[in-house]
């Protein structure tokens, strides 16, 4: 399986034990940043890492919660802004 994920969500997952070889793991998580340009975004390959599903269970669950209010004020700030 092939997981693409931007940095920020990865940060925020729980730690993972890593296999060496894609032969012998699970889950391919492609962790990728981003490039702002004049014409927009774009993605930037950062890293790969090889998992089994059973640490990526453990990572997905293990993960760094925020609190509601802090999470829709990131939300928030993303959002365009109405022009007055």
């Amino acid at each position: 399986m092939a997981v693409v994920v931007d940095l920020p969500f990865w940060k925020s997952l729980g730690p993972m034990d890593r296999v060496s070889d894609v032969s012998n793991c699970d889950v391919a998580w492609f962790v990728v940043g981003y490039d702002r340009s004049p014409k927009g975004f774009s993605l930037v390959p950062h890293s790969l890492y090889l998992t089994t599903l059973e640490r990526a269970v453990e990572g997905l669950t293990g993960g760094r919660p925020v609190s509601l209010n802090a999470f829709e004020t990131s939300i928030r700030s993303r959002l365009p802004q109405p022009k007055l």
